[in-house]
């Protein structure tokens, strides 16, 4: 049967920045090897499969949503539990095709998401003086940071990375998604940063771990918090644009760290990544302390629809 697809661009305002996924509707009836070879064809960073919902939605009584579906991803060699980027394509292409409708002025349209590892909720809004352009928002799983020891000699020589371009302020740590942020002092280092992907991509295999954020809070402007790269080559992905998972931590981190203050315990984190040379998104973030070292993230961005089609397979 013909199944329709969406590649969106997410994180920006304009077609061909910031981080494209594949997005693929009524895919009920796809095996997980014909989903794996999609994804290898579209050989995008994720893909994100829409299919109907599994069990019931543990928050129906309390918050009805306005739409409740189920979201695989697969990157173009396996399946991940979580990826916020495709998740915000996913969102996007429901609303392309008609099945969430736009919202209204001042209004948010309520999508509930199942997926293998969490329930997750996305807010569409209307971008303020626009009748079209939606700005779409992610409450991602409250972040768990651990510091966490990695051999310094191996961060240099993986990511080709002085051992004095490091900042030794910001301490390496372990996200629930095993990913570790490791910061460097400024943006010319991040930029400069040349990694082994065939070495990391071992490296973290040994570490288990699934990414690596290259971040830094030495940014060109005050207006932006933070700026970070994001490498995943154990995962099929050596470079990904603009990644939504981490940026939960990472908003969390720079809070917890006081780089961004909180105002009645909220924070709101302004955040760039980019491939050094190549594409770059904005996201927002928004951070609200639950307790001592307790945190909820909520990132956002805007999103372009630059492809659409039919799948003929299946």
């Amino acid at each position: 049967m013909d199944r329709a697809y969406f590649v969106i661009d997410v994180f920006t305002a304009d077609p061909f920045a910031g981080n494209p996924a594949a997005v693929v509707l009524d895919t009920n009836g796809l095996d997980n090897a014909t989903m794996q070879a999609i994804a290898a064809e579209f050989n995008l960073s994720e893909t994100t499969f829409i299919l109907p919902p599994t069990e019931a939605d543990p928050a129906h009584d309390s918050a009805p949503a306005d739409l409740t579906v189920r979201f695989r991803w697969f990157t173009p060699t396996m399946e991940v539990g979580i990826c916020g980027h495709a998740t915000i394509a996913g969102v996007r292409a429901l609303a392309e095709c008609g099945r969430l409708g736009q919202p209204a002025e001042a209004q948010s349209l309520v999508v509930r998401i199942e997926t293998c590892s969490a329930w997750l909720t996305a807010f569409v809004e209307r971008v303020p003086n626009s009748e079209t352009e939606l700005m779409i928002w992610l409450d991602l799983v409250d972040p768990i940071l651990t510091e966490r020891r990695l051999d310094p000699a191996k961060l240099e020589t993986t990511l080709n990375v002085s051992a004095d371009r490091f900042d030794r302020f910001m301490p390496v740590v372990e996200t629930q998604d095993h990913d570790v942020l490791v910061f460097v002092k400024d943006v010319e280092a991040l930029n400069g940063a040349r990694p082994d992907f065939t070495r990391l991509a071992e490296f973290m295999r040994v570490e288990g771990l699934r990414g690596l954020s290259l971040a830094t809070t030495g940014t060109l402007t005050p207006s932006i918090h933070v700026q970070s790269r994001f490498f995943a080559p154990a995962a099929g992905v050596d470079e990904d644009p603009v990644t939504g998972s981490v940026h939960g931590p990472l908003a969390a981190f720079l809070v917890k760290q006081g780089v961004v203050q909180l105002h009645a315990d909220l924070a709101a984190v302004t955040c760039v990544q980019s491939k050094a040379g190549g594409r770059a998104g904005l996201l927002h973030a928004l951070v609200q302390r639950n307790g001592v070292d307790s945190f909820s993230v909520r990132i956002g961005g805007r999103t372009v629809t630059s492809m659409a089609g039919t799948l003929r397979v299946g």
